[in-house]
């Protein structure tokens, strides 16, 4: 399931795959209003490459229409992936907290 509050993007699959990754483009499309949005992780230990790539193409569309994404609480087997794999740049992790009304 994905939840999307107040820039704050929430799942609760154990698993990021490429079709959650897809849910989740489809429901950040460019079209939204300016801002940054956090994509919280914290209950998702895992992911696929698969995964991973298409959020750095939902990342770049979403620069091109003035808004950005920061990852939120990567931890487990997602997060070596993301290192492994040198993704900070392409697809960074957020450097401070989230704002005052992320739980």
């Amino acid at each position: 399931m994905v939840a999307l509050n107040n820039g704050i993007v929430r799942t609760d699959a154990s698993l990021l795959d490429y079709p959650v990754a897809c849910d989740l483009a489809a429901r950040l499309s460019p079209d939204g209003p300016e801002g940054l949005i956090y994509l919280d992780l914290r209950h998702t230990p895992s992911t696929t490459t698969g995964a991973l790539a298409r959020l750095i193409f939902l990342r770049r569309d979403l620069l091109k229409s003035g808004r950005d994404l920061r990852i939120v609480g990567l931890n487990g087997r997602a997060r070596a992936l993301y290192e492994v794999y040198g993704l900070a740049e392409a697809l960074p992790c957020a450097q401070q907290a989230a704002p005052a009304n992320y739980a």
